[in-house]
């Protein structure tokens, strides 16, 4: 899995035109890209890029900056329709909106189930540069349709909304592993993810199997201002037996939160279309 210790493999971006599939593992590639990843004047349209941007920080120093998340424009979609939001696969998406999807989708599965290191080898192989081309040949089309469905021409509102995706990439960075936060009474910073029945669940930037989780009634009220995306401070009260799980209780008002500058970005005229895919 991606985030601050997985492994960026492979950056693939799109044009209406064309895709591009670039080896992240070789040399200088990154730096090369680098001029557009973190560009607010070039517009970025990502499924979910929290991951991505902690990957992209942690390893190369690269900053992701404007980035329209079509997570984040699915969930101000269904705040339109009045449902409550969840989290949706890029694969969903597409067959929702579009009725389309990566039809290489299950194939990976099973390679990936084989052997979590096929994005290492090299040369890759044919069928992983399908499915890397199709995981991002659909984007223009889905920025297009979700900016018609929002009834906002230029994304100019998911841009905004998308910087908390791209800020996630700086939370919790005094942490250099995720077993230190396995720690009663550390503080730490958690993003709202996905909200059911009985808990909260929260990303925390720790590596992408590793999240954190509100279930108590009393605990979970102290959350009710927050919003998919948003951070709160939090501290670690317990953690389940395979530390994948922390089990996390909001911080009093009034304790100074720690603010990660961004500046807002500017969507531009030019267009790149981006996912990438390591492990």
């Amino acid at each position: 899995a991606l985030g601050r210790w997985g492994r960026l493999c492979v950056c693939q971006l799109a044009t209406p035109e064309r895709v591009y599939i670039f080896d992240a593992l070789r040399e200088g590639v990154l730096d090369t890209l680098r001029p557009v990843l973190c560009s607010n004047n070039i517009l970025k349209v990502m499924h979910d890029c929290r991951e991505d941007a902690s990957a992209m920080l942690a390893q190369y120093q690269v900053e992701l900056a404007g980035v329209f998340d079509t997570q984040v424009a699915h969930t101000m979609l269904l705040r339109q329709e009045d449902t409550r939001p969840f989290q949706i696969s890029l694969n969903e998406l597409l067959k929702n909106t579009l009725q389309l999807q990566n039809e290489q989708q299950s194939l990976l599965a099973q390679k990936m189930k084989g052997d979590p290191n096929v994005w290492f080898y090299r040369p890759i192989e044919q069928e992983l540069l399908n499915y890397a081309a199709q995981d991002v040949m659909y984007l223009p089309l889905l920025h297009r349709v979700l900016c018609e469905k929002l009834r906002d021409p230029s994304g100019g509102r998911v841009l905004s909304q998308s910087r908390s995706y791209v800020e996630y990439s700086h939370m919790n960075l005094h942490l250099n592993s995720p077993k230190a936060a396995e720690k009663r009474n550390l503080r730490l910073q958690a993003m709202l993810a996905t909200r059911t029945e009985k808990a909260l669940y929260f990303k925390l930037n720790l590596g992408a199997q590793r999240q954190g989780a509100v279930s108590r009634p009393e605990a979970i009220s102290r959350f009710r201002d927050m919003e998919f995306g948003d951070i709160a401070d939090c501290w670690v009260s317990a953690w389940n037996v395979s530390g994948s799980l922390l089990f996390l209780e909001r911080l009093e008002t009034g304790t100074a939160a720690m603010k990660v500058p961004a500046a807002p970005p500017d969507p531009g005229t030019p267009r790149y279309y981006r996912r990438r895919r390591g492990i």
